[in-house]
């Protein structure tokens, strides 16, 4: 008998603990919500202030350059502060937790793989292209913080910053504005170049900084990074500053593959005058040279040399995918990579949705967040699958478009044995396809992509019009315009492309 009272009180002692657990578990889920709630509001208001602060920097000519690297900073943390507070709204819109359907992601797969690809995660990032932000391949680790969790460390940082900017903002309003508040965030993005502040003042720097008098030698600064990183439009953005035109009388600028045909007498002649005054009081000169690759000892140092006799304080940039040339540098070379994984997304969304708002759109967002993940930090990738994502502005759209990208990556990646986020690696062809298609049936094959000036002619024949079925492409191998850049230099990206049978 007293075994079997035994047996009953234990049995009612384990429900009541389960029953006292389950209402504990529940208690502190209302509870981590109502504080996950409580911190999104607090974000978004955190969010207005730092990106005010950050927009009127950007119109503003700040010299200090401590300045600058606390505005480089709030910058970093906005964007991660964008980049979180899409991931939360896409969970919570997709129900994180509940039950999903067939061959969909539910909230939770989405936050899980954002919060992997961004910076917060802890987990180790173990392959990335070169000149890439570290991404990583795999989840989280087991037992590493929640959303929540990041939400709340997030917020408490960008509180912390903006409460320390106080200073900064009093003596922000002290400088000169350098260009008219544009009316849209989307207009900002689309017009302007994106992300480079930071890199654009250091090259400002080394332009205006004077030398020491009695100084012999001309100041050469390299800059280094991935083919399509935006080397050419930092060149030409600082070229196009009124201080950098008012500064030098004369802006020169060499683009080739390389140096071998160029000789000391014929290197002027095969320069593009961009800027030309007659200030005689100022006869400095800047000489820009753009390469593709490294430049031997022996015609470098003809060239240098034969360049020491013009005016004291006339600088060189000089430009390549080539780390070597930074050996030719007088300053330290500025070594230019791929956005952040938060500013990467902050850029992509912007033009893939316009004006529009993505908490509009969760289901959409989700999906431009993994579109995004997947393009690697590629300015040509954000421009041509934004475009292509706004010529298509429906879920079903964008959701067999990011299918198709993980198609792309999978099958190249497997063909070439990397990521085939640098597109000009090996001189293979990529291997593209319709994207809108519920079933496509020719490869377009991409060979080298190289970039037009404005003024030279560009191809009948678009990417989007190979997509969308607009063309009759010819047989063979032929140009087509990829994508149109909107900011200076202007270029026009072209390939050639050949379609085949799958």
């Amino acid at each position: 008998m007293g075994f079997v009272v035994e047996m009953f009180s234990n049995a009612v002692l384990g429900e009541l603990v389960s029953r006292s657990m389950s209402s504990l578990f529940a208690k502190c889920e209302k509870e981590t919500a109502a504080a996950a709630q409580e911190d999104l509001q607090l974000l978004r208001r955190l969010l207005m202030r730092s990106a005010t602060i950050v927009e009127e920097a950007e119109r503003r000519r700040v010299p200090s350059r401590a300045m600058l690297l606390q505005l480089k900073a709030l910058r970093g943390e906005t964007f991660r502060g964008y980049y979180v507070l899409d991931v939360v709204r896409c969970r919570a819109a997709l129900g994180g937790g509940g039950r999903r359907r067939d061959g969909e992601d539910d909230g939770d797969d989405v936050a899980r793989r954002a919060f992997a690809l961004s910076r917060f995660n802890p987990a180790k990032r173990v392959r990335s292209r070169s000149g890439a932000p570290e991404a990583t391949e795999s989840p989280p680790v087991l037992g590493g913080p929640s959303p929540e969790v990041e939400l709340h460390r997030l917020v408490r940082s960008l509180e912390a910053m903006i409460g320390d900017m106080k200073e900064f903002v009093v003596f922000l309003t002290s400088y000169p504005p350098l260009y008219r508040q544009p009316y849209s965030a989307h207009m900002f993005v689309d017009k302007c170049m994106f992300g480079r502040h930071m890199e654009k003042e250091t090259v400002m720097e080394f332009l205006l900084k004077k030398e020491p008098p009695g100084a012999e030698h001309l100041g050469v600064l390299p800059i280094v990074g991935p083919a399509h990183i935006g080397k050419s439009t930092l060149v030409e953005h600082v070229s196009d500053d009124e201080r950098v035109r008012n500064h030098f009388s004369l802006i020169l600028f060499y683009t080739g593959n390389d140096l071998e045909d160029v000789t000391v007498s014929s290197f002027r002649d095969k320069c593009l005058i961009k800027h030309h005054t007659d200030n005689a009081s100022a006869e400095r000169l800047l000489i820009v040279i753009e390469i593709l690759d490294d430049v031997d000892d022996a015609t470098w140092n003809g060239l240098y040399s034969s360049q020491r006799s013009i005016a004291q304080g006339s600088k060189m940039i000089i430009t390549s995918r080539s780390e070597r040339i930074e050996r030719f540098g007088t300053a330290q070379a500025l070594r230019m990579k791929c956005l952040s994984v938060e500013a990467y997304w902050y850029l992509f969304k912007m033009a893939a949705f316009g004006g529009d708002d993505p908490a509009q759109h969760p289901k959409m967002a989700s999906l431009a967040l993994e579109m995004a993940s997947l393009m690697q930090g590629s300015f040509i990738f954000a421009s041509v699958g934004a475009a292509l994502l706004s010529a298509n502005f429906n879920t079903q759209s964008w959701s067999r478009i990011l299918t198709r990208l993980r198609q792309y990556t999978q099958k190249n990646a497997s063909l070439i044995r990397e990521y085939p986020g640098d597109i000009n690696a090996k001189e293979c062809p990529r291997y593209t396809w319709n994207v809108i298609k519920e079933k496509p049936d020719k490869y377009f094959m991409l060979y080298d992509i190289y970039h037009r000036g404005s003024g030279v002619e560009v191809p009948d024949i678009s990417f989007l019009d190979l997509q969308g079925g607009h063309a009759q492409p010819p047989a063979g191998k032929y140009d087509i315009l990829l994508t149109k850049s909107r900011i200076p230099p202007y270029f026009n990206y072209v390939c050639a492309c050949e379609i085949r049978d799958m």
